[in-house]
């Protein structure tokens, strides 16, 4: 289950359990009715005639872990961990969103490895952070104040052969469709992860013992009800 809560929004993503600590109160971006337009075609089910909420850029690493001492053996997935910042509120009013929305999760990713994100995000104007994304297993409801989505993965599909590979060319991770699973709160309930960079597990454990990061950013589309 996956969280992601932000204050204006917490989304609880469900892939396995995600949780995000709230950050001070923001009002919502105002409409993002014309980035809504620019939708990165793909193989999953469209969102149309949903409301587009928020856009967010996570930046964090993808947690693996391998036991046994079988080389063979396939990495399992424990997790994740990120950093979610606004892309959506600058990308909405930018003339050439439409081209930098595909190579914006592989800059992020090589600018993070060189610890110059800061910089990258603030000369874009996506430097707003809204949040964290973080994986738990527990089940339980939340109050908060914020909107909470909790969803399960429904769709995939893989990356585009032009995604970014990541910094070892480990490869893009799949696109996700998540979908509601009934414990949501007021608002999101529908969310794409599209735009990988990087991210993905080696085939099998060779060389590797224990837990392990592999380093990604990934684009999070969000969107409520009906427009």
């Amino acid at each position: 289950m996956r969280l992601f809560q932000f204050c204006s929004l917490a989304l609880y993503l469900r892939f396995l359990c995600v949780v995000a600590a709230p950050l001070e109160a923001s009002s919502c971006p105002a409409g993002l009715g014309s980035l809504a337009a620019k939708y990165p075609p793909n193989a999953l089910p469209s969102p149309e005639g949903l409301h587009l909420k928020f856009v967010v850029l996570g930046v964090g690493t993808q947690n693996y872990i391998c036991v046994g001492g079988d080389d063979a053996s396939e990495p399992g997935t424990i997790g994740a961990v990120a950093q979610l910042y606004d892309i959506g509120t600058r990308l909405n009013t930018d003339p050439h969103a439409q081209s930098k929305i595909s190579p914006l999760s592989g800059r992020a990713l090589v600018s993070a490895s060189k610890h110059r994100l800061e910089g990258y995000l603030k000369s874009e104007g996506y430097d707003r952070r809204l949040g964290s994304h973080f994986f738990s297993q527990n089940r339980t409801q939340h109050s908060t104040p914020c909107p909470i989505a909790v969803v399960t993965k429904k769709n995939a599909t893989d990356a585009p052969k032009a995604a970014f590979p990541g910094l070892a060319g480990e490869g893009a991770m799949q696109w996700l469709r998540l979908v509601d699973d009934g414990m949501s709160v007021d608002g999101i309930d529908t969310v794409y992860r599209i735009e990988t960079a990087g991210g993905s597990k080696p085939a099998s454990c060779k060389g590797r013992k224990g837990d392990f990061e592999v380093p990604y950013a990934a684009q999070y589309w969000m969107y409520g009800g009906a427009a």
